[in-house]
C-alpha cells in the first residue's frame, strides 16, 4: 500500500473505528492493565516504606509596640513570623541536635545511631513548618519511618527552638502543644495502584493503535474505496456457520 492510500485510511479513522480497534485488542489491554496493577502493588508492598509524622504547635511572641498599631507594625510582625518559620528549618537548629546537651536527649542508642547516619540536609527535608497570616502560631512537624524516633526527634527540635540563644528570637517562642503521637503519613498506596492500572490501560491502547498503523488492511468499504479508487459493488457480511443435527 502506498503512502497516499495509508494517509487516506488514517484520515478516515472514526470513533467507531477507534472502538473497533479497542474491542479487537481488549484481551491485550486487559492483560497489560492487570500486569501493571500487579507490578505496582508489588512495588508499594515491598519498596514504599511506612512513614509517620509527629506535630507540635509553637506560639511566636511578637512584640507589640505601645500606642496605635499601624500597617508598618503589622508588616514587621508578619515579617518576624515568616523569619521565625525559616529559622525553625535553619542549619543552626539542626546543628544543635548534635551538641551534647541535646544529643543526650536521645536516650535510646538506636535513635542516636539513626541521628548519626542522617545528614543535616535530610533532617531539614523532613521538617515541615506551616503558618498563616491570621495568627502567630506555627505548626512544626517531622516525618520518619520509625514512629518512636519521629516523636523524640520533634520533641528535641521543639526544645531547641524554645531554648535558642539567638538575640532576635530569645524568649520569643512558647510551646503550645508537645510532640503528638506519631500518625501514619504513608503515601496513598491505593492511589499508586490506580495510577498503575491506568498506566497499563494507556500502554495497551497505545500498542493497539501502533499495531493499527502498521496494518495494511482496510477496515471499512469507505476506506477501501478511498484507497483504491474503485467503487465497492457489494459486501459479504460476516456470519457463523451452525452445524445441523446429524440424523
Amino acid at each position: 500500500m502506498d503512502l497516499e492510500n495509508k494517509e487516506q485510511q488514517e484520515a478516515g479513522l472514526s470513533l467507531v473505528d477507534i472502538l473497533r480497534i479497542v474491542r479487537a485488542n481488549w484481551i491485550m489491554i486487559a492483560i497489560l492493565t492487570l500486569l501493571m496493577g500487579l507490578l505496582t502493588y508489588f512495588y508499594v508492598s515491598n519498596f514504599v516504606e511506612d512513614r509517620y509524622k509527629s506535630t507540635s504547635e509553637i506560639l511566636v511572641q511578637v512584640p507589640v509596640p505601645s500606642g496605635q498599631v499601624d500597617s508598618t507594625s503589622l508588616l514587621n510582625s508578619q515579617r518576624l513570623l515568616d523569619t521565625a518559620s525559616e529559622f525553625v528549618r535553619s542549619p543552626y537548629i539542626v546543628l544543635q541536635l548534635r551538641e551534647n546537651e541535646y544529643y543526650s536527649l536521645f536516650t535510646n542508642p538506636d535513635h542516636q545511631a539513626l541521628l548519626d547516619e542522617m545528614s543535616n540536609q535530610s533532617i531539614v527535608n523532613s521538617i515541615n513548618v506551616t503558618s498563616s497570616n491570621t495568627s502567630f502560631i506555627i505548626r512544626l512537624s517531622y516525618g520518619h519511618n520509625d514512629p518512636n524516633f519521629t516523636q523524640v526527634m520533634l520533641s528535641v527540635l521543639t526544645t531547641i527552638i524554645i531554648e535558642n540563644d539567638i538575640d532576635m528570637f530569645k524568649d520569643s517562642f512558647l510551646e503550645l502543644s508537645p510532640a503528638s503521637d506519631p500518625v501514619d503519613d504513608s503515601p496513598n498506596r491505593a492511589l499508586y495502584i490506580i495510577v498503575g492500572l491506568m498506566g497499563g490501560a494507556i500502554i495497551g491502547v497505545g500498542l493497539a493503535f501502533i499495531a493499527h498503523l502498521f496494518n495494511d488492511s482496510y477496515m471499512t468499504k469507505e476506506q477501501l474505496e478511498q484507497g483504491t479508487g474503485i467503487q465497492v459493488i457489494g459486501v459479504i457480511p460476516a456470519f457463523e456457520m451452525k452445524e445441523g443435527k446429524r440424523k
